[in-house]
């Protein structure tokens, strides 16, 4: 098309003659008309959806309220009313903190408000105290979000806050913060009180031993030199003095032990528990052949522990299965053993090790009892021994960051499982963490 004739062609006109008796209304007047009613459509639905809003905010928990430039609200919810002390949102229209709070506090708001103009900052988070006019109680604290509200021109025009009430929040983190100091208070006293306990028990278990010995001694003399001459009531009461003091002993030595758990432990190294076991079954050759016993060891793995202590353990429970068998029947113990994974570490590894035997067992409401210091289910009268051998080896497994405990029925013979790490970390632990260190 050429294009001068194109700026040569008339312009339609702007109010052109009807036709067909139909008024062709101006294009501008018919774009104005479609915008005031567009408008109009607007401000009516902003009208509907008003009272919702206005609903929503007054029923809302937290805190929600416009404020102008100057810091006046112009907008408040119900739970503003309700911390302020007021009955109605409308009382606080108007009012600036200053009529509302003790002017120190209102004061900081204000100097919040005024550092947000001067910054340009946006957003404003707080926690602090502040006063609630309906609690008794004056100090409440309070989570507030202050966002600057701008105008088209990008010019501060006010400013919406949201606050919610953090009071109970604040007081169980307070308590939370008191408790946990009072528990490492008291876990300090405790491992404190614990270290006394074991080195008193060490040293009085020591000290006890040289007079006891004189004891034994010195009775044995007096029996071998007088015996031709004294009565038989004087021998028999004699006899059981030896035997108290024999009995004395073995006390003392178990006392010894349980104290030396930890008190004398040594650093973890790789311990075989196969050669472990086979020396314990060797040691007990006399016993387990008096008694007509047999015990089977499977294959035992290696894992990271106190050599002396694993020895203890594996003989403390073999020993135990031996001692509390049934008359009519030889005592058959089997010790087993398999890599688990750690239920709470997913990339460590344990060892279960279980001692189960055939024996008299025992009733399992006995069960937290029977790893007590001097804790016995029978007379000495019925099974020797001082009640200290499960004892130790609760201990122990404790000291290896492990655990010990038991499945039986009365009368079908018991099982005793032993979890252990398999590996422990070569650097030292800090103390209270990790398996006991060494003193």
């Amino acid at each position: 098309m050429n294009i001068a004739k194109c700026n040569e062609m008339p312009l339609p006109e702007a109010n052109p003659t009807p036709r067909n008796g139909q008024a062709v209304r101006d294009l501008g007047t018919l774009s104005a008309a479609d915008e005031r009613e567009r408008h109009a459509q607007e401000y009516a639905a902003l009208q509907q959806e008003q009272p919702l809003l206005r609903t929503l905010i007054d029923n809302l928990p937290d805190y929600v309220y416009i404020k102008s430039a100057e810091g006046r609200f112009v907008l408040a919810n119900v739970a503003v009313a309700r911390q302020m002390g007021f009955s109605s949102p409308d009382e606080i229209i108007g009012k600036s903190d200053f009529d509302l709070f003790p002017q120190e506090l209102a004061a900081r708001y204000r100097a919040e408000e005024v550092e947000m103009i001067r910054s340009g900052k946006g957003l404003y988070n707080h926690e602090g105290p502040t006063v609630d006019a309906s609690k008794e109680e004056e100090n409440r604290w309070v989570s507030t979000t202050k966002v600057i509200l701008r105008n088209a021109q990008g010019e501060v025009t006010g400013f919406i806050g949201l606050g919610r009430d953090i009071t109970e929040q604040k007081r169980a983190q307070d308590a939370l913060r008191s408790s946990e100091a009072k528990l490492r208070q008291s876990t300090v006293q405790l491992e404190r009180s614990n270290r006394e306990l074991q080195d008193f028990a060490y040293v009085a278990s020591h000290d006890l031993q040289e007079p006891l010995r004189k004891i034994v001694v010195f009775g044995e003399r007096l029996k071998e030199q007088n015996a031709a001459t004294m009565a038989q009531t004087s021998l028999d009461h004699l006899d059981r003095m030896q035997k108290a003091a024999g009995r004395m002993q073995v006390l003392i030595n178990d006392l010894l032990s349980f104290s030396r758990v930890t008190s004398k432990a040594q650093p973890f190294t790789p311990v075989n528990l196969a050669e472990v076991a086979s020396g314990v079954v060797e040691d007990l050759e006399g016993r387990i052949e008096l008694v007509k016993g047999r015990v089977e060891v499977s294959a035992l793995p290696v894992i990271d522990a106190e050599p002396l202590q694993m020895r203890q353990l594996l003989q403390n429970l073999i020993g135990n299965a031996l001692k509390f068998r049934r008359p009519e029947e030889p005592p058959v113990v089997k010790v087993d053993a398999q890599i688990i994974p750690d239920p709470v570490t997913s990339d460590k590894k344990l060892c279960r090790l279980t001692i189960s035997d055939n024996c008299i067992g025992f009733d399992e409401k006995y069960l937290d009892r029977i790893f007590n210091v001097f804790q016995r289910l029978h007379t000495r009268n019925e099974y020797e021994g001082t009640g200290m051998g499960l004892a130790i080896v609760r201990k122990i497994a404790l000291h290896h960051g492990g655990d010990v405990t038991a499945k039986s029925k009365l009368g079908e013979g018991a099982t005793f499982i032993v979890t252990l790490p398999v590996t422990h970390p070569k650097e030292p632990h800090a103390p209270g963490e990790g398996p006991e260190k060494e003193k």
